[in-house]
C-alpha cells in the first residue's frame, strides 16, 4: 500500500497523468436509487511547468432503478502557462424524467406521477470554451452551445402544458457566446482561497441552425476564505441565470441536482430565470503528525429561488446538506453528498467540488 502510494505520489508530482477511479451507489430524488461507475483523469499540458495547475477530466456514468443511462464528462485545461484555458462539457442522458410545468405554483401543487409528471427524456449537451489571459486574473473568451432535447411517452397532463406545446417535444439549439472572469483562485477545482467572478452572454438562432431564438445571462460569483489553517475552508457562490425571448421549456433555469440545491428533483422548480445562494464550510483532518488527512466533510445551507421577469422573488426553496470528503489525487476530491430539500432528499456521488 505505502509503495503503491509513493508511485503515485511520484507519478504526480513528475506531471504524468493519472488515473483515479470511482465506484458506488447512491439516491437522487429524480433518478432513484443509483449505481455510477467512472474515474478522474489528471495531467499537465507541460510538465516542465511548475506553477500551471493540473488539468483535470472527470468521467462518470450511471445507470438507475429508474432504467436512467447517463454519461457525463467536465473538462478543465490549463496550456501555455495558464495563458490559455479550454473548458468542455459534454453529457447525454436516456432518463425517465418528470416535469411539473414551468413556475413555483406548478411546482408545488402538480403531484409527481405516472400520469401527471413523468415522462422520457432523451437529450445531450456540447459545451467547448476557450479562455484568454488578458492579466493576472482576468480572463475572456469564447463558447459554443450546442444542445437537443426530445420527449417522448409523455403524459396527459404534459401534453396539455401550455410552455411545452409552444415548443413541441423536440428542440435543438445552437448558441455563441461571450464570457468575462475574474478568476484569484488558488487551485480551480477545489479552491482554499480567492475569487472568481463570472459573466457569460449566449445567443441562440436560427441564423446558427438552432430551433429558437433566445438569450442567456449567467453570473456567478464565488468567494472562499481560509480559516486559520490550510484544509478549513468558507465558500461562498452566489448563480444567476436569466433568459430572454423565447426560450423553450427544456432550456429554462432549472434548480436542483448534483451542484445547484443538492437534494431537490432537477426541474421540478423551473422557470425563465433564477438564482440561488450557497454558503459551505469545508473541512480536511488532520493526521497525527500534523499533515492533512486524505479524509474530510462538508456542510452547507443554501437558498434558491425562480422567476419570469414579471413576479416578485417571493418563494425561497430552503437547501442544506452534509458531505464526505476523500482526497484522490492532490487538491481533487471524490464527494459524496447527501442533500436536504422542502420533502426531498439525495445523496450524489461526484468528483471535485459542487462549486
Amino acid at each position: 500500500m505505502e509503495k503503491r502510494k509513493k508511485l503515485k505520489r511520484e507519478r504526480i508530482e513528475a506531471g504524468m497523468p493519472f488515473i483515479s477511479p470511482m465506484i458506488g451507489p447512491g439516491y437522487t430524488p429524480d433518478a432513484g436509487v443509483l449505481f455510477a461507475i467512472g474515474g478522474l483523469l489528471t495531467f499537465k499540458t507541460d510538465r516542465n511547468d511548475t506553477l500551471v495547475q493540473r488539468s483535470s477530466l472527470p468521467v462518470t456514468f450511471v445507470v438507475s432503478s429508474r432504467g436512467n443511462l447517463s454519461f457525463g464528462s467536465r473538462l478543465k485545461s490549463f496550456w501555455w502557462q495558464d495563458k490559455v484555458r479550454i473548458n468542455v462539457l459534454f453529457a447525454f442522458s436516456d432518463a425517465k424524467d418528470d416535469y411539473f410545468g414551468v413556475g413555483y405554483q406548478n411546482a408545488t401543487d402538480i403531484p409527481q406521477g405516472d400520469s401527471t409528471t413523468l415522462y422520457n427524456r432523451r437529450s445531450w449537451i456540447f459545451n467547448p470554451e476557450i479562455l484568454f489571459r488578458l492579466g493576472s486574473s482576468l480572463y475572456a473568451g469564447v463558447l459554443m452551445n450546442l444542445n437537443q432535447t426530445n420527449a417522448v411517452e409523455i403524459n396527459p397532463l404534459m401534453a396539455q402544458d401550455p410552455s411545452y406545446v409552444a415548443y413541441g417535444p423536440n428542440n435543438y439549439n445552437a448558441g455563441l457566446g461571450l464570457t468575462f472572469q475574474f478568476d484569484s483562485r488558488d487551485i480551480v477545482v477545489n479552491a482554499w482561497r480567492g475569487l472568481f467572478a463570472s459573466m457569460t452572454s449566449t445567443f441562440y438562432g436560427r441564423g446558427l441552425g438552432s430551433d429558437n431564438n433566445y438569450q442567456i445571462l449567467d453570473l456567478d460569483v464565488r468567494h472562499y476564505r481560509r480559516i486559520k489553517r490550510d484544509g478549513r475552508t468558507l465558500a461562498f457562490r452566489y448563480k444567476g441565470r436569466y433568459g430572454f425571448g423565447d426560450v423553450p421549456w427544456a432550456e429554462m433555469t432549472k434548480l436542483g441536482g448534483s451542484r445547484e440545491l443538492r437534494g431537490y428533483i432537477k426541474g421540478q422548480y423551473r422557470d425563465i430565470s433564477g438564482m440561488h445562494f450557497t454558503t459551505e464550510y469545508r473541512h480536511m483532518f488532520l493526521k497525527k503528525n500534523g499533515e492533512l488527512s486524505p479524509h474530510g466533510f462538508a456542510a452547507w445551507v443554501a437558498t434558491g429561488s425562480i422567476f419570469d421577469g414579471t413576479e416578485n422573488l417571493d418563494h425561497w426553496l430552503p437547501n442544506a446538506g452534509v458531505g464526505y470528503r476523500l482526497e484522490v489525487q492532490p487538491r481533487m476530491n471524490l464527494r459524496i453528498d447527501f442533500g436536504l430539500g422542502k420533502e426531498t432528499t439525495g445523496v450524489y456521488f461526484d468528483f471535485n467540488e459542487a462549486f
